[in-house]
């Protein structure tokens, strides 16, 4: 009985349940519940600000266009700078004259010649250039060129006149000879090569004549000046007059007679330097006078007196003096 009653009771409860609930519409009928906002907002229109006035305009002065008169200018084509002539170095047909060896080289006015036991015919071939090179530098200190071909030769000390011989100079007959070991400075043997070549310069300007009686002083004073730098160069001087303060230095005095007692290359530097200021101090001109003037080798055979106008001693002292000086 209570079981019955307990049933009744829920179905009853299921039907009022299910009453209250009423059916929804579908999806496409649904629509926003209508909700009335709290608050309204307005927006009123602004007034824009007021328009400022324009700023004044800047006016700058008006440039005047002035027509300016340009000069004509005439432009010249200038000509090509012409080539520098090209003089070709000296040169002396034929062959020079014989000498003993083997003919190694001809230079454009030197055959050069070498004998057995001194250098080789190697080393004398390679240096035959600089011979031509060092005789131009003797022509133009002496203002005068070879005109005649001449032979030099290299041949060993045994064969010198004199064993302190290192060359001579057969200047009649256009030959010359130097005298070195095969173990000596080749370089030595070139300068007085050119010593040797200075000789046949001075022969063919004075004439053979001259060149008998010539002046020791000058003979082998202006032959040694001719050879100049290459000779100097062996000392680390520039000038006579350095060299002559040296050789007074180590004591010898500076005199020209008797120098010879220090060896043939003091005497012929000393000398040297006598000929270099003659030429500096009279000029080259009346230097040629003065050694076509020679009576004969010894020393102080020319007319130095008849030239310069005064004698031999005077010119000394002056010379000495020009040493000493800047």
């Amino acid at each position: 009985m209570v079981r019955l009653t307990t049933g009744i009771v829920t179905l009853v409860l299921l039907a009022a349940s299910i009453a209250g609930f009423a059916v929804q519409p579908p999806d496409a009928h649904f629509s926003e519940p209508q909700v009335r906002p709290s608050q309204v907002f307005r927006i009123e229109p602004v007034a824009p600000p007021p328009i400022q006035s324009a700023p004044p305009l800047i006016r700058f002065p008006v440039a005047t266009v002035r027509a300016i008169p340009v000069p004509e200018v005439t432009i010249v084509a200038e000509a090509p700078p012409a080539p520098e002539a090209t003089v070709p170095p000296p040169f002396i047909a034929g062959d020079g004259p014989w000498m003993r060896g083997t003919r190694v080289a001809q230079t454009g006015r030197v055959d050069v010649y070498v004998g057995l036991r001194t250098f080789t015919p190697e080393q004398i071939a390679a240096i035959a250039p600089r011979l031509e090179e060092l005789l131009r530098g003797n022509e133009e200190r002496f203002g005068f060129q070879l005109n005649r071909r001449v032979s030099l030769a290299f041949y060993r000390p045994a064969l010198a006149p004199s064993k302190d011989t290192r060359g001579i100079a057969y200047t009649e007959e256009g030959r010359a000879a130097v005298f070195y070991r095969p173990h000596e400075d080749i370089e030595r043997a070139l300068v007085v090569a050119s010593h040797e070549l200075a000789h046949h310069l001075q022969a063919q300007r004075y004439g053979d004549d001259a060149q008998k009686r010539a002046d020791i002083i000058l003979l082998e004073g202006l032959a040694t000046w001719i050879t100049g730098p290459p000779w100097l160069a062996r000392y680390d001087v520039g000038s006579w007059k350095e060299r002559a303060r040296q050789i007074r230095d180590m004591g010898i005095p500076l005199r020209l007679l008797g120098v010879q007692r220090y060896g043939d290359n003091i005497a012929y530097e000393v000398w040297a330097s006598f000929v270099d200021f003659l030429i500096e101090r009279y000029g080259m001109e009346k230097l040629h006078t003065l050694y076509e003037s020679g009576r004969g080798r010894e020393a102080g055979s020319a007319d130095y007196r008849g030239v310069y106008g005064i004698s031999l001693n005077e010119l000394a002292a002056e010379w000495r003096a020009w040493v000493e000086t800047d």
